[in-house]
């Protein structure tokens, strides 16, 4: 829920904006403005929190009127604490880690079921108030502050437009800022805005906002499933080929909404593909509709009423394409070139006619794809040379695993017949040298005559004892170099996909030569920058090396909302002097046609090896490992709760052979992130001495701050690779089946789900926004080293400078 306009410029622009109608008053009387002393205290507050001010913000809330200060920053803190506040909710162990850490087993799962039985929560002799340390944040010692900036007009307008005009799937959230801006601007600004409109999901959900706000319908809908979907929006329905229930529509309302159907072009083959929820609709509304005026709507009547049959050409090039290697080259062409009419349709589904067709086909297609490539959008051939990149990198892993395991035979069958050469050096190697036949010899020697059967004997002994311990050293490599075999076969890229806001794996269909993959790659990337060239003039761009960390995205539409923008796949350095890093999760329980709902909301820490096997989890089932602390389970929350999990040992950690650790927060009951609309997460990073006090629970200590809305049970938003002192970030939704929601806890299938998951994320080739500015300034600018010469600046990204997400979504894809 957007709370005011200034909830949007933390997110997006990390500044605060001030009405411009109160920077042209006067200044005013000094009684009428903050003193030296509040503005310090504010200062302050705000550094609680990890945030400080510009010079230009400071100077400007010192010189507006005071009453208008205090509610602006008042207003800001209400915004920041949404993400980095423990706002007071109740935590199981109030003295937490240090309670824990002190505590016998028993006693904390007996602590545990006295509260799922009771109600019970442990009360703490030193902490009488629940609340300690919720008004006075203290700066931490790892937290480099972040300089809030001044936020103008012109800031505002610029934001709506990227946002308008992203050529990408916007998330729930970025939508509802759309919404939320376009009330700043009039019917007219609001018309000529939409123009801008790329996506269909932006379109459906600005329009409808507007006509239950103003009941005036805008935008441009090039299709008819663009004015189905608005429909179904506003029926509070979803999209679906089967059945959608309709709302009520008066004749002025349908007049509206069937013009637009009437100025579509060739709306049949989408009218067929959703035919019966269509067929539903006119047979609701057609007595309110005058056909006679609209006579293109006419003919979709008739054919929805089966006057006649239309077969639409998604269902004529499945049917054809079969066909494919059977056809001379005369009949592919002519086929390739009805299907270029649908070029984006086409570029989808080259690879996989690719994958159908000879070799003698291939350069027809290819030429197919060159031809097409001018009319279609630049996401989709980021998609397609996304999908290119990752058949490379399987390629390449599949010849390195070949290679490896050849090696790995060639070994274990040398051990096995004892051919070790000087390379291969061994444990078996060093056995023999201490043990040497000439070292025996001289021994043999000097006793020879005196104790010769007590020599034999040992001698027997000794041959024994040496055959012994051969046989165990070629155990030992030839298990060790199982091992390694083992860890060769998982070196792959699993093929996942988002499915519904769920991520899954599937099997994969592209099989490809690499020559072919490399030809592709070329063609889609040289028709990217083409498309990029029909932009404006860039001039002279810099761009900072950090953006090679943060991965290009072609969809937003399921994540969730981070205080700072951030991509799927994207990695973020933490602090190297981090000692503890402290997963939290904070909720409370919600109302529901009146009634309030007991909300339980699980954390839980899932870790892996560096091959991605599954070792283990912390969560409330198992509460206690060696180098985690867990600050107990909560199972309602009517004052709001909060959950802790500290790793607070990484060196000790990472020497278990834990490289990997998954934060994933779960709804146990049974209702979805969206109904309980109030959990918020994050990861701190702190020093041990901070780790023990209280007060730096929360706020500036934050690093990754993030609220969960999806419309899921189980996400999992941070993976922690401890190897390199990183987060990935995934943002991903876990499929949830009944038992796994019953009985929410880890089961072996789905430990083995999300060990293919963070290979994918982890082993996948990403392209970089970094590649894609370079693109773009190959296509229509001139790329410099030195920023004070730019026309263009993407500087370090860090506190201050979020990413430019909206700018690059439109204005770069």
């Amino acid at each position: 829920m957007i709370k005011s306009i200034n909830s949007i410029t933390l997110r997006h622009l990390n500044g605060v904006y001030v009405q411009e109608q109160k920077l042209n008053i006067k200044k005013a009387s000094r009684n009428n403005t903050l003193s030296i002393a509040e503005m310090a205290t504010i200062t302050k507050k705000f550094q609680g929190y990890g945030y400080t001010f510009e010079k230009k913000l400071a100077q400007t809330i010192f010189k507006v009127d005071r009453d208008y200060a205090i509610d602006l920053c008042r207003e800001m803190l209400e915004n920041i604490e949404d993400f980095k506040s423990d706002k007071g909710y109740e935590v199981f162990y109030k003295d937490f880690p240090k309670e824990v850490m002190n505590m016998e087993e028993a006693d904390i799962y007996i602590n545990q079921m006295l509260h799922y039985w009771f109600g019970y929560i442990p009360k703490h002799k030193n902490l009488k108030n629940k609340n300690i340390g919720y008004e006075k944040n203290e700066l931490a010692q790892l937290v480099e502050l972040s300089h809030l900036k001044l936020v103008a007009d012109s800031d505002i307008e610029k934001l709506f437009y990227n946002l308008l005009s992203s050529n990408v799937t916007l998330s729930s959230q970025y939508l509802e800022d759309v919404c939320f801006l376009s009330n700043g601007f009039s019917e007219k600004e609001l018309e000529e805005y939409s123009e801008n409109i790329l996506m269909k999901e932006t379109l459906t959900t600005l329009s409808s906002y507007v006509w239950e706000k103003r009941k005036i319908l805008i935008g441009n809908f090039d299709t008819a499933t663009d004015v189905l979907r608005f429909i179904t929006k506003l029926s509070n329905g979803e999209l679906n080929t089967k059945y959608i229930c309709f709302a009520y529509f008066s004749r002025t309302e349908l007049a509206q909404i069937v013009k637009k159907l009437e100025k579509i072009k060739n709306s049949f083959p989408d009218i067929k593909r959703y035919k019966k929820p269509w067929h539903k609709f006119f047979k609701l509304n057609a007595k309110k509709i005058n056909l006679k005026k609209y006579p293109n709507v006419q003919k979709i009547v008739n054919m929805l009423f089966s006057k006649f049959e239309y077969e639409t050409p998604k269902g004529y090039f499945d049917k054809v394409k079969k066909n494919i290697p059977n056809m001379s080259n005369k009949d592919l062409e002519k086929f390739i070139g009805l299907y270029l009419k649908f070029s984006g349709d086409y570029a989808r589904q080259v690879l996989s006619l690719l994958n159908i067709s000879n070799k003698k086909q291939y350069h027809i297609l290819i030429n197919g794809l060159k031809k097409c490539m001018k009319d279609v959008n630049t996401r989709v051939l980021l998609q397609l040379y996304d999908r290119l990149l990752n058949l490379q990198k399987k390629k390449q892993l599949e010849e390195i695993k070949k290679n490896k395991e050849i090696e790995i035979e060639i070994k274990i069958e040398k051990i096995k017949n004892s051919q070790i050469t000087e390379e291969e050096k061994t444990v078996e190697e060093i056995f023999e040298k201490k043990n040497s036949p000439e070292k025996r010899s001289k021994i043999r020697n000097v006793f020879r005559n005196l104790v010769f059967k007590e020599e034999q004997k040992d001698e027997s002994e000794l041959e024994k004892q040496k055959n012994i311990e051969e046989q165990k050293n070629k155990t030992e490599i030839i298990e060790t170099l199982e091992k390694e075999r083992i860890r060769n076969l998982q070196m792959e890229i699993p093929r996942v996909v988002n499915s519904k806001g769920t991520w899954r794996k599937i099997d994969e269909t592209i099989f490809l030569s690499d020559e072919l993959i490399e030809d592709l790659m070329e063609v889609v990337k040289n028709g990217i920058i083409e498309k990029l060239k029909e932009k404006d003039s860039l001039k002279k761009v810099f761009v900072d090396e950090s953006y090679k960390n943060i991965a290009v995205t072609t969809s937003e539409k399921d994540s969730n909302i981070s205080l700072r923008p951030m991509t799927k796949g994207s990695k973020i350095k933490f602090n190297s002097d981090a000692e503890v890093l402290r997963f939290f999760v904070g909720w409370k329980n919600f109302e529901k046609d009146g009634l309030k709902i007991r909300t339980d909301i699980d954390l839980s820490a899932v870790y892996f090896d560096s091959e991605f096997n599954f070792l283990n989890s912390l969560a409330y089932y198992n509460q206690i490992e060696e180098g985690f602390a867990f600050s107990g389970d909560i199972v309602d929350a009517p004052d709001g709760a909060l959950e802790f999990i500290d790793i607070y040992d990484l060196e000790k950690i990472k020497k278990k052979g834990i490289n990997y650790i998954l934060m994933t927060v779960r709804s146990y009951n049974g209702f979805n992130f969206k109904e309980i609309n109030s959990v918020f997460a994050g990861v701190l990073e702190l020093t041990k001495e901070e780790s023990q006090d209280r007060k730096n629970m929360f706020s500036a200590a934050i690093s990754q701050g993030f609220q969960i809305l999806s419309k899921n049970y189980t996400t999992s938003t941070i993976l922690v690779d401890l190897q390199k002192s990183e987060y990935i970030w995934i943002d991903m939704n876990l499929p949830v089946s009944k038992n796994y929601r019953d009985q929410n806890r880890l089961q072996n299938n789905e430990a083995a789900y999300l060990e293919d998951i963070l290979k994918y994320f982890v082993n996948k080739e990403y392209m970089t926004m970094y590649d894609l500015i370079e693109m773009n300034v190959k296509a229509r600018g001139t790329k410099v080293f030195d920023k004070e010469v730019a026309d263009v600046i993407f500087d370090r990204i860090d506190v201050d400078n979020p990413i430019p997400l909206a700018q690059i979504l439109s204005n770069f894809y």
